[in-house]
């Protein structure tokens, strides 16, 4: 799944947009919508505090990096075997398996308490009341929904797409 951002005018235009993507197959739970405190979205399926947070991507690079640190940990004590311990492939499995749980888990808690780049980065048309959408869609579908979006509402702004989204708890 990719995370494509939509920002738009006001919130007559996200009814409008949230109705045809429910008509094009998108469900309210690949939707996320974020507004200012004072604007009333109603019915539309607003964005819980993981959509809004950094998680899924630092949960990524912690995973990459824990992983990779491991690896290299692993195959470095069983090429410098020290005080007769022999260490052989699943030791070094452990080892890297162990690494990508540990990076992954403090990125993802360093993650959860950083605003999305995405929302921080509209944070001022969101203050000045526009509303921020996030759609969650196939990765093969991503330029069709743009596409659609365009074609259907040419006062949304296409904003960045996210290759990384957090699946709901």
């Amino acid at each position: 799944m990719r995370r494509i951002y939509f920002l738009l005018p006001d919130v007559s235009a996200a009814e409008t947009l949230v109705r045809d993507l429910r008509e094009h197959g998108v469900g309210d739970d690949q939707m996320h919508l974020v507004a200012r405190d004072d604007v009333p979205l109603g019915k539309l399926p607003e964005a819980s505090e993981l959509d809004e947070s950094d998680i899924g991507p630092a949960l990524k690079r912690g995973a990459a990096l824990g992983g990779t640190s491991g690896l290299l940990a692993g195959l470095t004590a069983m090429a410098l075997p020290t005080g007769g311990l022999a260490l052989g492939g699943a030791a070094v499995l452990g080892i890297t398996l162990a690494g990508t749980g540990f990076g992954a888990w403090t990125s993802a808690m360093l993650g959860a308490s950083v605003t999305d780049e995405e929302v921080e980065a509209s944070e001022a048309a969101i203050r000045a009341g526009q509303i921020l959408m996030m759609v969650d869609v196939p990765a093969s579908d991503v330029d069709d929904y743009k596409a659609f979006v365009n074609r259907r509402h040419p006062d949304a702004d296409v904003r960045e797409t996210e290759t990384f989204v957090p699946k709901p708890g």
